[in-house]
């Protein structure tokens, strides 16, 4: 049975609705907006430390295409007040054109989150402090875009590999 770590956001409780699709053997790391402070030290090597323990063979990086956070930012309100509404919305600054070639906001958010993924994957393969463990253990990464009010989900492969080659 394959094990996975799914990286996701708390906001609507994508837990819950991950293990009813795909069973209650895998394990969640929380993050709003599914952003994660991978410069912060300690969180890294706890996180370092329970992939070498434990027998992950899949991260999979969870958005929510509902996500208020992404929501807020492409429809431009006010106010910015978590960490993770700031780091989105330099993405969003950043991929400026590249999100708003897109009509819908579904399709702005979509946009958002593959390129959040992006750069999240690019994280966890080059990290110093995790690169190692996901190396030797062969751990994948994948990205799951989750719309719950629809209920559809579309898997997402990553453009790195443990290997440095493309998958």
């Amino acid at each position: 049975m394959q094990k996975n770590l799914y990286l996701v956001c708390p906001t609507h409780q994508l837990e819950a609705y991950i293990q009813s699709k795909f069973g209650s053997h895998h394990l969640f790391l929380t993050a709003l907006g599914s952003v994660f402070r991978f410069e912060e030290v300690r969180f890294v090597e706890k996180v370092a430390d329970f992939l070498m323990q434990d027998a992950i063979d899949r991260i999979t990086i969870v958005h929510d295409l509902n996500c208020p956070f992404k929501n807020k930012i492409i429809n431009h309100e006010k106010g910015l007040h978590s960490y993770a509404e700031e780091y989105l919305f330099e993405i969003y600054i950043d991929h400026y054109y590249r999100i708003n070639q897109f009509e819908s906001r579904k399709e702005k958010a979509r946009e958002m989150a593959l390129i959040h993924s992006e750069n999240l994957t690019h994280t966890l393969y080059h990290h110093p402090l995790l690169e190692k463990p996901i190396r030797q253990k062969g751990i994948a990464i994948n990205s799951l875009l989750v719309d719950w009010k629809t209920n559809q989900l579309e898997k997402v492969n990553t453009s790195f590999s443990t290997a440095g080659t493309a998958a």
